[in-house]
């Protein structure tokens, strides 16, 4: 199974504006991932945080729901969103949650902050740049969609 951890503030969308990255919107970043043959998405944002935290007041808020929309279009399809997609129990611990032993792939502008908190230094050193992307924050997104293309196996339609 190909899991994509993805993180929303200074990944998909811009740090600071919180408008998406220009390369990702209308769907961009979801036809991409969807050549990548990814089979399940892990958002990793601190969001995640916040929706945990409503679901125990309120157990029924819709909380991938709150996520796509909060991508602001880098993701059309709603439906195929919601099949793929489930969150970190942790945010904070983001990293730790990785499941090294399958074909992961995690983008996370703090990606080196949140390996380093799970005394993961020796899986960051060994991996970035290939199977975790530091993107810019304030970049257009182009990054994460090279570094999507880069995926070994990955569907060209």
């Amino acid at each position: 199974m190909r899991t994509l951890y993805f993180d929303i503030n200074g990944t998909v969308l811009t740090l600071g504006s919180g408008e998406p990255k220009s390369a990702l919107e209308r769907g961009s970043l979801e036809r991409t991932i969807r050549e990548a043959k990814v089979d399940e998405l892990v958002c990793v944002g601190n969001f995640v945080g916040v929706i945990r935290t409503v679901w125990t007041i309120q157990p029924e808020y819709d909380g991938l729901g709150a996520v796509f929309t909060l991508c602001r279009g880098v993701f059309e399809d709603e439906i195929w969103f919601r099949a793929l997609t489930r969150l970190v129990v942790n945010p904070a611990r983001r990293a730790a949650e990785v499941e090294l032993r399958e074909d992961w792939w995690y983008m996370d502008d703090q990606a080196e902050k949140y390996f380093r908190d799970a005394d993961l230094v020796r899986v960051f050193r060994e991996h970035h740049g290939r199977r975790i992307l530091q993107p810019s924050p304030t970049g257009d997104g182009h990054d994460v969609l090279e570094w999507i293309h880069s995926i070994p196996g990955r569907n060209a339609f």
